[in-house]
């Protein structure tokens, strides 16, 4: 039989659980304790008063949120707002890398779409006969 302490969480993981007071929310692991508890700092919850600061849960009454992977210019916003709000410089550099990169892709792809839609001016006109 697999033990509740066999549940892969680990430090900076984004969760999704019930804190031991009862409350639902969404936040990220600050810290793994030995005794089957983890330390959360909650993002989103059912008890408003509680987002921003920490909680603690049971291991075996948080789940680990899937992967993120942000796909456009105003999710590496929002992102960069969470990294500077909690004072986070590493992410917060990776997240301002992927900003700029993907600005310059969605520069080239709108500047790559006007030239296709003046594309027509540059060619030859066609003699009628």
């Amino acid at each position: 039989m697999a033990s509740i302490y066999d549940v892969k969480v680990n430090e900076g993981d984004w969760v999704s659980g019930t804190t031991l007071e009862d409350e639902r929310f969404i936040g990220y692991v600050e810290s793994v304790e030995g005794n089957g508890l983890v330390k959360v700092r909650i993002t989103q919850c059912d008890r408003p008063e509680i987002i921003g600061d920490w909680a603690e849960a049971k291991l075996s009454k948080v789940a680990k949120m899937s992967e993120y992977e942000p796909s456009g210019e105003a999710a590496l916003r929002s992102l960069i707002e969470i990294a500077l709000m909690t004072r986070d410089r590493e992410w917060f550099a990776e997240l301002s890398g992927k900003l700029t990169a993907t600005a310059a892709v969605e520069a080239e792809n709108r500047s790559g779409q006007n030239r296709m839609d003046t594309d027509f001016l540059l060619q030859r006109p066609s003699r009628l006969n």
